[in-house]
């Protein structure tokens, strides 16, 4: 806390409150009894529980209809061919369909 208060501040608390009206009060009671009490509380909108049923729908269907994790790759599969190797494989590969045109 600021040890010495700000000259607004000291301002602020110099002011005196003023009293509220008496018949302020009596018109906000008076309102506050003449204002209509709902029957029943209010109840979540149609709408919006139908959108929430089907964004939970959508979930539901992505969720299964999404493949299941794939399998780690064995060390077999983790050998990769030599870059000149595969050179070699692409070149056999054009030539070929080259030839069969």
């Amino acid at each position: 806390m600021n040890p010495e208060p700000d000259p607004f501040e000291n301002t602020l608390r110099a002011l005196q409150r003023r009293p509220l009206p008496a018949e302020w009060r009596q018109q906000i009671l008076q309102a506050a009894f003449l204002a209509p009490v709902p029957s029943q509380p209010a109840r979540t909108p149609r709408w919006l529980l139908a959108g929430w049923g089907l964004a939970w729908a959508a979930t539901l269907v992505l969720y299964l209809g999404t493949p299941a994790e794939p399998q780690p790759l064995s060390s077999s599969a983790l050998t990769t061919t030599p870059p000149a190797r595969l050179l070699q494989q692409h070149s056999a590969e054009i030539e070929a369909l080259l030839a069969a045109n």
